[in-house]
């Protein structure tokens, strides 16, 4: 009987090595294939890593995410499929880490960047030669503002710079206000399908610049919280969104995002959002 015993035991080991062993195959397989499907981006040498467990990805789309906190994915499985997508990108930084408008780009977007970072706005014109790519700050009007340089922390708020530890002198940077910047460079009658707003603390100023009579984007995304913080912001700039016939949809991580009343289908599709991570295979860059 203990023989028995000792024989099924050492089967059963077999059996779950054998299972252990083509389980983890099976995953190196798929990431080498799924990381090979856009050979372009996969030359370049960013970190990227399936978020989904191998169990569960069997006929799902694999979807390549650049964004920090998947906004990609969420904007892509509201707005579906698109042809000849427009996007604005208010504080667009690095062309593809943590981008929420390059997967977009690969679909066959176009649209506007706005970065006042000299070495990231000559990134996005190397990398994305459709795309409008402005080096300069969206604000309520023209003029110039100093500038505190932090990276992606950047910002024009003097009271966010000054609670950096080492705080860096200034730069002066030409301010525009974003109607003046949709006239100028949104074709005549393009729809618009995000404007994703990411300025640390000049959210406010951004939207008192825009011209929400004669553009409309479909979808509001606004970074809304203090920065490296959960601390919310929306109070300060939101009721501007309200007042001009948007409407709150959903929020996630330091995100809140407005859809336009004009589509209440597009914020129905926000309702079950939180259940989006399984319907793809993701690909984290």
């Amino acid at each position: 009987m203990c023989k028995k015993n000792i024989i099924l035991t050492i089967f059963l080991l077999s059996a779950l090595c054998a299972v252990s062993i083509s389980f983890h195959l099976n995953h190196r397989r798929l990431k080498k294939e799924v990381l090979g499907l856009n050979k372009e981006i996969a030359t370049k040498n960013y970190s990227r890593e399936i978020i989904n467990s191998p169990r569960s990805i069997a006929r799902k789309p694999v979807f390549v995410s650049y964004a920090q906190v998947f906004e990609d994915i969420i904007l892509y499985d509201v707005l579906g499929d698109v042809k000849d997508g427009f996007y604005i990108d208010v504080g667009a930084n690095h062309p593809i880490i943590d981008s929420v408008t390059k997967f977009f780009y690969e679909e066959g977007y176009r649209g506007i960047n706005i970065e006042p970072l000299l070495h990231e706005y000559d990134m996005l014109k190397q990398d994305r030669p459709r795309d409008i790519n402005l080096c300069v700050c969206a604000g309520s009007k023209s003029g110039e503002l100093e500038l505190y340089e932090r990276g992606g922390l950047s910002t024009l708020d003097v009271n966010i710079a000054n609670k950096w530890d080492k705080v860096p002198l200034p730069r002066k940077v030409e301010v525009v206000p974003l109607s003046w910047i949709c006239k100028e460079y949104c074709p005549k009658g393009q729809e618009i399908q995000f404007c994703k707003i990411d300025v640390e603390g000049f959210e406010r100023e951004v939207l008192l610049g825009f011209d929400f009579q004669n553009f409309r984007p479909k979808i509001f995304l606004i970074e809304a919280t203090e920065p490296c913080t959960m601390i919310p912001t929306e109070q300060k700039w939101e009721e501007i969104l309200l007042n001009n016939g948007y409407e709150f949809a959903y929020q996630y991580g330091v995100n809140r995002y407005y859809v336009d009343s004009k589509f209440p289908d597009l914020k129905e599709k926000f309702v079950g959002m939180g259940k989006i991570m399984d319907k793809y295979i993701i690909v984290k860059w």
